[in-house]
């Protein structure tokens, strides 16, 4: 095994978990994310502050952190050869401790639930599909993400390790590391659960109340448009009828100019018919 091909993979892999997508996606929005709600810059809180559908992309983005930094791994050292899971499993922690302490926001970073389930689809690809709607599931029954994201890392590892043919130590680390890493970034939340703080995440209700809010700035947008229109409109009409009054005026001094020359014509006339009849 390249190990120096493996360290330089790694860090790679770091810099790829260090990107955040959520302090992005927010700044889109001019929202400061580390100042709203728990300050993480995840998906959850990104959901609960930013928007549900800003939220789901902040989980897919990074998810696929996790998903890229283990499968470059795999695909590098190995399919389906044990060089190749440790080298997954490896970049997939960089990727996780990444996230966790990103080098470009001073080591602030999230709890890297979204990275580790990406490395875990890599690595087992059926058996994470399935808890992660298990965990879907969980949460928008029971409202907590700690819980299932918990849940998740916990089953991932204990099925990884009992599901290998033969024993392997490195593995058996690697998959520990990630473990301990995604328990320790959720210790606040081990916390405030024992205390029954944990803040819940209804997931129903906040999409329903996104699409609630979309909609009644599409009416404002409406509304706004229309009254533009109206304004517009009206401003035509006024246009219309200074036209209007300007061409009768027009008309009304044609026809006065003709009356006066009409005028001064039987005026003449008569002067004719006089000087005729002398």
């Amino acid at each position: 095994m390249n190990y120096w091909l493996l360290a330089i993979m790694v860090v790679c892999s770091y810099f790829i978990g260090s990107i955040s997508f959520g302090r992005i996606l927010a700044k889109r929005k001019n929202i400061d994310i580390t100042k709203k709600g728990s300050g993480n810059p995840g998906a959850t809180n990104m959901f609960r502050n930013v928007g549900s559908g800003i939220g789901f992309l902040t989980l897919l983005l990074d998810m696929l952190k996790g998903v890229i930094s283990a499968l470059a791994g795999y695909l590098v050292f190995g399919i389906n050869t044990i060089e190749g899971l440790i080298a997954l499993y490896a970049c997939g922690l960089g990727a996780v401790i990444g996230h966790m302490f990103p080098v470009y926001y001073k080591f602030k970073g999230g709890k890297s639930a979204a990275t580790m389930i990406g490395v875990f689809l890599v690595a087992q690809p059926i058996p994470m599909a399935i808890a992660f709607v298990i965990a879907f599931i969980y949460v928008w029954i029971f409202k907590y993400v700690s819980v299932a994201s918990l849940l998740i890392v916990t089953g991932m590892v204990i099925y990884q390790n009992l599901t290998m043919s033969e024993p392997n130590l490195t593995i058996s680390l690697l998959t520990f590391a990630i473990f301990l890493l995604i328990w320790y970034a959720h210790r606040s939340n081990i916390e405030r659960l024992l205390r029954g703080k944990e803040t819940p995440t209804n997931i129903q209700k906040k999409v329903v109340e996104d699409k609630k809010r979309k909609e009644k700035i599409e009416l404002q947008r409406e509304a706004k448009a229309a009254k533009v229109e109206h304004k517009f409109e009206k401003k035509e009409e006024k246009q219309e009828i200074k036209e209007a009054m300007s061409e009768l005026k027009v008309e009304k001094k044609n026809i006065k100019s003709a009356l006066k020359v009409a005028k001064l014509e039987e005026k003449k006339q008569n002067k004719l018919k006089k000087t005729s009849k002398n």
